[in-house]
């Protein structure tokens, strides 16, 4: 969306284009969200995007194309997939994904935004916008006007998972700097062990079995409204959940990673489950793969350790530990796990 000034005009105008695009496009086949790079006939993509009728247009057709996913895998690989720069984002034009408490769930432009709650954000005339879009949205969809630097105009609207069943808002045309906002931490109760004292089998059980509690309870909660606060306090270092080569990873029932506390790079995207290390041992197969078969795995594998420079290729010893539990609205089962890295003589 240019950030030149759209006249109140223009807004009357949105009825009828909008509507005719927007009609085209529910008459068309609902194609893959994530992965496809054409437009069916009548839908506008981010590229397109030049005026509020285009906005509009922009911002229902996502929201179809979003509500019609039913897989769980599909609807983790959204994450990454609004990001890239094609169908769903275009320069200064992406969509956002917030949860109904304010969260924003997924952000087209900006990682960090998703580790807060951008309810109370205010624009340069002390507007607070998102409650602005939430309350368009809550309405049907509609507009919402604001200054960042000049007039700007986002679209709002409501939608239903397919997945879950549960409710989001989808905004575009919202592209204010939100760097200020501050990054939610859940305030979790003490683990038994934290990522400090891990140092043994037994440690490691006590460490990743209550992660593994406290992530489930997130993901059960309303809306999934404590999810973002328990994935920021898992990034801490130095905190309960996180010291030096001691972190977690979640990965999804269908295989994507879901979250990794050393390499964020990987969140959205699938697990390559035929990666071996460097004595050929099919280390995610085995231990992912263990964990969802039989509940829980450990498993013996070299793996690249953060805290040490020169193991990049070879990776050093490591023992992992990973647990299953049963992801919501699907038979299948997410992981989640961790592990210490230790001498080569305890291999």
């Amino acid at each position: 969306m240019t950030d030149r000034a759209v006249s109140r005009r223009a807004f009357l105008k949105t009825v009828g284009v909008a509507a005719l695009g927007v009609g085209l496009a529910a008459c068309q086949p609902i194609v893959a969200p994530v992965d496809d790079g054409e437009a069916a006939l009548g839908e506008v993509t981010a590229a397109q995007v030049t005026d509020p009728e285009s906005l509009k247009a922009f911002v229902l057709g996502a929201k179809a194309r979003i509500e019609a996913i039913t897989d769980m895998n599909e609807g983790a690989k959204l994450r990454e997939g609004l990001k890239a720069e094609g169908y769903w984002k275009s320069g200064s034009t992406f969509l956002i994904i917030f949860l109904m408490n304010g969260d924003a769930w997924i952000h087209g432009n900006d990682r960090e935004a998703e580790s807060k709650n951008l309810l109370g954000v205010e624009d340069e005339n002390g507007t607070k916008v998102v409650e602005e879009l939430f309350a368009a949205a809550a309405q049907g969809g509609g507009f919402v006007e604001y200054y960042d630097g000049g007039l700007k105009t986002a679209y709002a609207v409501e939608y239903t998972s397919g997945i879950t069943g549960r409710q989001f808002m989808l905004a575009g045309g919202y592209s204010q700097d939100v760097s200020h906002v501050p990054i939610q931490i859940a305030d979790l109760p003490t683990p038994p062990v934290t990522a400090s004292n891990v140092v043994d089998r037994e440690t490691l059980i006590a460490f990743v079995e209550a992660a593994a509690e406290a992530y489930q309870q997130a993901v059960m909660s309303e809306g999934y409204s404590a999810l973002t606060g328990v994935r920021n306090a898992f990034r801490v270092e130095g905190g309960d959940w996180k010291a030096g080569s001691i972190y977690l990873y979640v990965v999804s029932g269908g295989g994507v990673t879901l979250f990794h506390g050393s390499e964020p790079f990987r969140e959205g995207n699938p697990t390559d489950m035929t990666r071996t290390d460097s004595q050929g041992v099919r280390f995610a197969e085995e231990l992912i793969g263990g964990a969802r078969r039989e509940g829980r795995k450990f498993l013996r594998y070299h793996y690249d350790n953060p805290a040490i420079e020169g193991d990049e290729e070879t990776g050093s010893p490591k023992l992992g530990y990973a647990v299953s539990f049963q992801a919501p609205n699907t038979d299948q089962k997410a992981v989640i796990g961790s592990g210490i890295y230790i001498d080569i003589d305890d291999e």
